[in-house]
């Protein structure tokens, strides 16, 4: 932890590091799906250097079968039955965006501490996802220079599966009218849309333009949607001809012999802001992460039930979820829109 973090702001994040610790989901419905139907995606958080609690999203490859251009956790499907939620999503985070799958592969003085589960998610192709929580931080008893995470360890991108990655103080999924730092300028000189723009029909709330959201039904269950407009300058995949396996680099890196004693070929620090937006199911659940490690309700209308086990189990009761035809896409459908006594479908639907 950087010494420019006052004492005020390191007891509130080992508050709310001990709030995650002691977490535990109502139920488990992860370990009920077929191995073909099991997902699970990391909600990587790390302090940065004024002790402000950081979550990792990436957008995805325009090139990808599935939700292609859409911002993302890290995370994918499970590739045994015996693979824990953890595992996967570690393992799924190495591929995607460089961080090693092991802490035995980290550089010093790194690690990543399992910090709890959230409610199984069920996705708009009939996966069960299960949201990890995992903290990124230095060792406990480390007192060297001050080190940045974000600097030295994220990311190194697959550009087969990631575009861009970039990051997001997790409080700010809280607020209808957060206001990133970095936007200081006019958004029509500088910014840039993200692969994919998503029109809801609706319009922000609050002042900040950050924050807007709208009622769905989804198989007659109400599912509130949320996105927000995330301005920043992420870091952009530099384009290769072969992808070298991420857990040699971080082997090398690991025992000081990578060149230049920092990651390379990974991406470039691009300078022009851009606007992602975050929404669906990623929303949803960096939404309820943060209800949980912040102890408290955003400030804009939600379902206070975390997860899909309503849906879960109504689809569980119609033998939904067996095992995957291999090339067949399943689809649930997208929902539709709640309000002034009319349904629609919405363009989001339900991830």
């Amino acid at each position: 932890m950087s010494s420019d973090v006052d004492s005020d702001s390191l007891k509130a994040l080992q508050e709310v590091i001990s709030r995650l610790k002691n977490y535990k989901p109502p139920s488990d419905q992860w370990n009920e799906f077929d191995v073909s139907r099991r997902a699970a995606v990391l909600i990587l958080l790390f302090p940065d250097s004024k002790g402000e609690l950081r979550v990792v999203l990436t957008e995805r490859s325009s090139n990808l079968r599935t939700f292609a251009g859409q911002v993302a956790l890290p995370g994918g499907k499970a590739d045994s039955p015996t693979e824990t939620a953890f595992e996967t999503a570690r393992r799924e985070a190495s591929e995607e965006i460089g961080l090693p799958s092991r802490n035995d592969l980290l550089p010093s003085p790194f690690t990543v501490t399992h910090l709890c589960e959230m409610p199984t998610n069920l996705s708009r192709n009939q996966l069960g996802v299960r949201p990890v929580v995992a903290l990124l931080h230095t060792k406990p008893g480390y007192s060297g220079s001050k080190v940045n995470a974000e600097e030295f360890l994220i990311p190194r991108l697959d550009p087969k599966e990631v575009a861009s990655v970039f990051t997001v103080p997790l409080r700010a999924f809280l607020e209808s009218d957060y206001q990133n730092p970095e936007f200081e300028f006019s958004p029509d000189e500088k910014i840039s849309e993200s692969t994919v723009d998503i029109d809801w029909g609706t319009v922000p709330t609050g002042k900040t333009g950050w924050y807007e959201g709208q009622w769905l039904e989804w198989y007659g269950i109400k599912w509130r949607g949320h996105q927000f407009n995330v301005y920043t300058s992420p870091v952009v995949v530099q384009r290769r001809d072969s992808t070298q396996v991420l857990e040699d680099e971080a082997q090398a890196y690991a025992t000081g012999n990578l060149e230049g004693g920092r990651r390379s070929g990974g991406g470039t620090h691009d300078k022009k802001m851009v606007n992602y937006k975050v929404w669906g199911m990623t929303a949803r659940i960096v939404v309820d992460a943060a209800r949980v490690a912040f102890g408290k309700n955003p400030d804009f209308e939600y379902v206070d039930k975390m997860g899909d086990d309503e849906v879960i189990k109504l689809l569980q009761k119609e033998g939904k979820f067996g095992p995957r035809i291999k090339g067949v896409i399943e689809d649930t459908g997208a929902g539709t829109r709640v309000g002034n006594g009319e349904g629609r479908k919405a363009e989001s639907g339900k991830l």
